[in-house]
């Protein structure tokens, strides 16, 4: 008996790592599935999904609510585990999918930074959910998950949102036991909405709707207001932050490295999935983007351990900048693609973590917004070379001569128009570029901050 409830207990405690490493891709790829390219109401589950759990964080830091990140994260898993019930229930009313892709979109931009930080709290004060004989049970549950994906659809949507409900459930039973903590939603601020937050929410959102369902119906009307509109937001946005560049509370270095890994991911995920679909063939999708993606997730720690070790003397965000532009320059040869995937995989990953800490450990911003701040930021970098990709595919395209519903086409994988592939390479070396000079920059804040710190230290002394 006593067995039993250790291994209950052992599956309920991993609940929160797998929502938070999962939540974001799993439920992307089963309101996906609904589409059929040609209904609106066959596609919007997604499109739902997908901008609430793009833009979410900036609704989340538009609330001025005294919430600690753990009733964030408590907030997260009861909206979560209800949007994973609702969806159950989309088998027999369709329009149920609608609510279970808000509710979902919102957990899913909420959860990782509200856990992250939960982690956090909780390792300083020496209790840590997760150990390392855990992650036996963690690879169990996915590999249950995974199979319940291979399912048809009719099967797998029901089943794995079923899964995820009661994995909803266990993380709520693992949180509410952490010994740190306690649910108190009595004091909230009088200022409930900070404006700023509240109209980036909501001009991204209605962006990546336009853009989003642009893609999916091949409209080229909501694809030309989107690009227009995110033209007139990036330049106010631009504007905006030249003003406020001196207020701003953090290093420079580290909001541009934050910005850029958003950035890097969106460029692997979404460039990289059209990319070699529509050059090598959407076959080799898995060999050569999905599995060198996991395989530098899994390896990330390893390489940046060993690269802190073979140069101890060099400054960590050198390494990072510097991995970052080096993985960047193999992409732009095709035969090095999986090996700069992999690279570029496990510098997002491991820069990642550096920043976590970094965002942690920085005490000019409250203790429970910090790594939210960062996650924002990440968001914004992501969000934003989304908007700049299909707009300069959008430019190439107008140059071209080419129907706008051919860019629709290229993010689609369907497209074998010679000229269509031209663009696609173009807009390859220019993404490419474009990364390597944002590194570029960041690396000389970082010097140019390195040697005024040792400036200072020289005056000092």
């Amino acid at each position: 008996m006593s067995k039993l409830k250790e291994l209950a207990r052992n599956c309920l405690q991993v609940a929160p790592f797998i929502l938070s490493n999962t939540v974001i891709f799993i439920p992307y790829f089963l309101f996906l599935s609904l589409s059929d390219g040609t209904t609106m109401e066959r596609i919007l589950p997604f499109v739902l999904f997908y901008t609430f759990r793009m833009t979410g964080i900036f609704l989340l830091k538009s609330f001025k609510l005294a919430l600690t990140s753990f009733n964030v994260l408590i907030i997260s898993i009861l909206i979560g585990g209800a949007g994973c019930l609702i969806g159950v229930l989309g088998q027999f009313y369709f329009p149920a999918y609608l609510f279970s892709a808000v509710l979902l979109g919102l957990s899913a931009s909420w959860l990782p930074a509200a856990n992250t930080t939960v982690n956090y709290h909780e390792k300083r004060q020496g209790y840590s959910a997760l150990t390392g004989r855990k992650y036996l049970f963690i690879l169990l549950i996915l590999g249950g998950v995974i199979a319940s994906l291979m399912l048809t659809k009719e099967l797998r949507i029901p089943l794995v949102l079923g899964e995820y409900t009661l994995l909803y459930i266990a993380a709520y039973h693992t949180v509410t036991h952490y010994p740190d903590y306690e649910i108190d939603f009595n004091e909230v601020n009088q200022q409930v909405v900070s404006l700023k937050e509240f109209f980036l929410f909501l001009g991204f959102f209605v962006l990546l709707l336009f853009i989003r369902s642009a893609r999916l119906l091949f409209d080229p009307q909501l694809l030309d207001a989107g690009i227009i509109g995110f033209s007139g937001l990036f330049l106010i946005t631009a504007w905006y932050l030249n003003r406020q560049r001196k207020m701003w509370k953090l290093p420079i270095w580290l909001n541009l490295l934050t910005f850029a890994n958003g950035m890097c991911m969106n460029f692997l995920l979404l460039f990289g999935t059209f990319y070699v679909s529509l050059r090598l063939g959407i076959d080799r999708l898995t060999v050569n983007l999905y599995v060198p993606y996991i395989l530098g997730i899994i390896a990330s720690a390893i390489v940046i351990k060993f690269l802190y070790r073979l140069l101890p003397n060099v400054d960590p965000r050198i390494i990072h900048l510097g991995g970052f532009i080096f993985s960047l320059f193999l992409l732009l040869f095709r035969p090095l693609f999986p090996l700069g995937i992999f690279l570029l995989s496990c510098f997002i990953s491991a820069t990642g973590n550096f920043l976590n800490r970094e965002y942690y450990q920085n005490e000019s911003l409250p203790q429970d917004t910090r790594i939210i701040t960062k996650y924002s930021t990440q968001t914004k970098g992501s969000v934003t070379h989304q908007l700049l990709l299909m707009s300069v595919l959008w430019l190439l395209a107008k140059q071209a001569h080419l129907p706008v519903k051919t860019v629709l086409q290229i993010t689609a994988h369907r497209t074998h128009n010679p000229a269509a592939l031209q663009v696609v390479e173009y807009v390859h070396v220019i993404s490419i570029i474009g990364l390597m000079l944002f590194f570029a920059f960041t690396f000389y804040e970082v010097l140019k901050e390195n040697k005024h710190q040792s400036h200072e230290q020289n005056e000092s002394k």
